[in-house]
């Protein structure tokens, strides 16, 4: 007796929101929380998906605002909050997009996601992202 071969499709959690490139670190930060993903597309302005948004990109950027934060101790008259500009979703983000189709098996991704050194795929469906696979959400089907 065959083994039933899972697909994408069936393990995909489609994507909750997408942010913008313009959005600003906070709005990223807010989003993924209350929301409880781990990662989001971006599209641009026009419509096009650009990129991802984790939450270790925004952790990342809000580690290093805060170190410039401790800096108001060594120089007080400096408002460490305009010191550094708001950083914009665009600048945060990842522009290495993986993408897999929604009928490949789930083998094959976790070997692409190996390959390719990430730890989320975007499923598609002619262009257009139908939902997300984390490598936690291929542990998790074992």
């Amino acid at each position: 007796m065959s083994k039933r071969v899972r697909t994408a499709r069936e393990l995909m959690r489609p994507v909750a929101f997408v942010l913008r490139e313009s959005d600003d670190a906070w709005t990223a930060s807010r989003r993924l929380f209350e929301s409880g993903q781990t990662g989001v597309p971006v599209l641009s302005e026009a419509g096009k998906l650009v990129g991802v948004i984790s939450q270790s990109d925004v952790a990342a950027y809000l580690r290093e605002s805060s170190r410039a934060a401790q800096d108001f101790y060594a120089e007080p008259d400096r408002d460490p909050i305009s010191a550094r500009p708001a950083a914009s979703v665009g600048q945060l983000m990842s522009r290495v997009l993986v993408q897999v189709p929604e009928e490949m098996p789930l083998d094959e991704i976790e070997r692409h996601m190996l390959r390719r050194r990430v730890q989320r795929v975007l499923v598609v469906r002619d262009d257009a992202v139908m939902g997300v696979i984390t490598a936690i959400d291929l542990l998790r089907a074992r």
